[in-house]
């Protein structure tokens, strides 16, 4: 099957949902697009970023899907009402990457201010700065095994 992703602009990020009945795409045109997996029939349009939509990270346990972008934003949707429920602030320059902690509720953030922030996902307190890069982090991965980024 070939999907087609009609935007205005480059995809910049792809998650899948857990139950593997849909996933999303964050694009240059701000959007989050929200398909479905067996058909690639689009279902639903998000809107609310200022900037490209870099990272995107649907939670395996909550209702709820993440989003960066290059407007240093950083969003929490929840996806029974298709809002923003939490938006959480801090980094200086454009975020690339978002992780959803599997069994922490935490989120952990990347961005071009070189640092990587690790976000307690109900407060929106940034419970923790990871600093010493010289450049921008553009991407990570957490394990659950041992909580660790």
């Amino acid at each position: 099957m070939c999907i087609c992703f009609p935007s205005a602009g480059w995809v910049r990020s792809v998650d899948v949902d857990s139950t593997n009945e849909w996933f999303c795409t964050g694009a240059n045109d701000r959007t989050i697009k929200i398909w479905d997996l067996a058909s690639g029939t689009l279902k639903l349009t998000l809107t609310g970023h200022i900037s490209a939509v870099t990272g995107l990270a649907v939670s395996p346990r909550h209702p709820y899907l993440f989003s960066v972008g290059e407007d240093k934003m950083v969003k929490c949707w929840d996806l029974e009402t298709n809002s923003v429920v939490r938006s959480y602030h801090g980094h200086l320059s454009s975020c690339y990457d978002v992780k959803v902690h599997p069994t922490l509720d935490v989120i952990i953030t990347a961005s071009r201010d070189s640092t990587a922030r690790v976000w307690d996902m109900r407060t929106k307190a940034c419970v923790h700065v990871l600093a010493g890069h010289t450049d921008g982090v553009n991407g990570l991965a957490v394990q659950g095994a041992n909580p660790q980024v």
